[in-house]
């Protein structure tokens, strides 16, 4: 399989800065393995920038055997440890400066190796996968208007709406722990797969999302085209999209 592999961020039209950060790591020559992190940085004084940067910096440090191809990484296990230290960094931090007091950052990752993939999340960034026609949230965001939806309180489109719905329930750094939800996913040639900030899951819908995966002939072309619809329709957050598609061996990118 090849991957085309393409990520972008931008303030937006409201803030004026952007805290949020994304890595991408490995795909050499577009092969596997490789990995994919966003984090969506919060708090002042520049410490949600501080935040995300820190959190992208322990998971490339703990995921780079993944890229080695080391025998059985155990890829949950690294992420799990990864999150774990940046929890942990970010926290101590928050609690000795006061100006970086509530410093936290969501995170979510995409991993490839050796056949199999793993997508982790804390807090309301996103993964979705595209197939057959189809686009599948493969995260299940940690937030408000989630268990509310969960619960019956209020509908999926009311929760698209609600006063709360940037309101999260975990986060890496806001509490001495934090738990991350690891998926297991198995992908194959002619999968796509977005993972993003809420700053382009809050401003797009899902199937206009579908959409302009669809009509995008190359990774970059659909991580653009996404980020301006997101300014397009307000553009009141930070926006970061990753594009991944998947494609057969002999595919030309």
């Amino acid at each position: 399989m090849k991957f085309d592999v393409y990520g972008v961020t931008d303030t937006g039209c409201v803030r004026q800065l952007n805290e949020d950060n994304f890595c991408i790591c490995g795909f050499e020559n577009n092969n596997e393995p490789g990995y994919c992190v966003v984090a969506d940085g919060m708090g002042g004084h520049n410490a949600g920038e501080v935040a995300s940067q820190l959190a992208i910096d322990f998971i490339t440090e703990s995921l780079n055997d993944i890229l080695q191809n080391s025998e059985n990484p155990d890829v949950p296990r690294r992420i799990n440890d990864a999150l774990n230290s940046a929890n942990e960094s970010i926290y101590k931090m928050a609690r000795e400066d006061k100006n970086r007091n509530g410093m936290g950052t969501t995170t979510v990752i995409c991993t490839f190796a050796n056949g199999e993939g793993y997508i982790a999340n804390v807090g309301d960034s996103r993964a979705y996968a595209c197939r057959n026609d189809e686009i599948y949230q493969i995260t299940i965001d940690h937030s408000i208007v989630e268990e509310m939806v969960a619960n019956g309180s209020i509908t999926r489109e009311e929760a698209r709406v609600h006063p709360q719905k940037n309101i999260i329930t975990r986060a890496i750094g806001s509490e001495k722990t934090t738990k991350a939800d690891i998926f297991e996913y198995e992908y194959k040639p002619g999968d796509s797969i977005i993972i993003c900030s809420d700053g382009l899951s809050g401003m797009v819908e899902d199937a206009t999302i579908l959409k302009t995966v669809q009509d995008g002939k190359s990774s970059k072309e659909i991580a653009d085209n996404l980020c301006e619809l997101a300014k397009k329709n307000g553009g009141v957050d930070n926006i970061t999209v990753i594009a991944i598609r998947i494609m057969e061996e002999e595919s030309s990118i």
